[in-house]
């Protein structure tokens, strides 16, 4: 009976780790292709980042400032993502989650640069498209008398909390359904 249960046990385990995503070992320039995880870190030796992160890795890119940082960025030229085509899921810091295509300027898919930089950009675009369709207006950092955060304002996407220089992207886990283009999921410090 146990070796049964041994033996069924061991089945499962194979069918499940057969299944799962491989993620490949990699180094600069070298493809990951379809992971379920992409991660953003930038290599510093900043004496000012380094009291933090000694091992001299920061853990996030800023979404304001990635072409800036993109040159710092750990397999920047790796291939993340082998679609053309996908969706980002932006769901902070909105009022209401939704969903933006974004398309690969090249045919093999994304590199980790080109993803950032994509995710910028549209970044960018949506705090452009709520200052200017809102009528309660973002107060200016000098204005907010001790208080860090940003106010929520009221037009197309109703950001709140935090301005577009408070994000940082740490990782996007990919999302995959047969026939359906990839939705990438951020994770986003703030």
């Amino acid at each position: 009976m146990i070796k049964t249960f041994a033996w069924i046990l061991t089945l499962i385990l194979i069918s499940c780790s057969s299944n799962s995503q491989s993620q490949n070992s990699t180094s600069e320039g070298r493809s990951i292709l379809d992971q379920s995880e992409i991660l953003f870190e930038l290599r510093t030796t900043d004496p000012d980042y380094l009291e933090s992160f000694p091992d001299g890795i920061i853990p996030w890119i800023s979404i304001q400032n990635a072409a800036e940082e993109v040159d710092m960025l750990i397999g920047k030229n790796d291939l993340v993502l082998s679609s053309n085509s996908v969706l980002i899921i932006i769901d902070y810091p909105v009022n209401e989650p939704f969903e933006i295509e974004i398309k690969s300027d090249g045919t093999e898919g994304f590199t980790r640069s080109e993803l950032i930089l994509k995710i910028s950009e549209e970044y960018k675009r949506i705090y452009k498209e709520e200052e200017e369709s809102a009528s309660i207006k973002t107060i200016p950092t000098e204005d907010r008398n001790r208080v860090v955060n940003r106010n929520e304002t009221n037009g197309k996407y109703g950001i709140w909390g935090h301005d577009l220089i408070d994000l940082d992207l740490a990782a996007i886990v990919v999302h995959r359904e047969s026939g359906q283009k990839p939705k990438l999921e951020l994770y986003i410090e703030s």
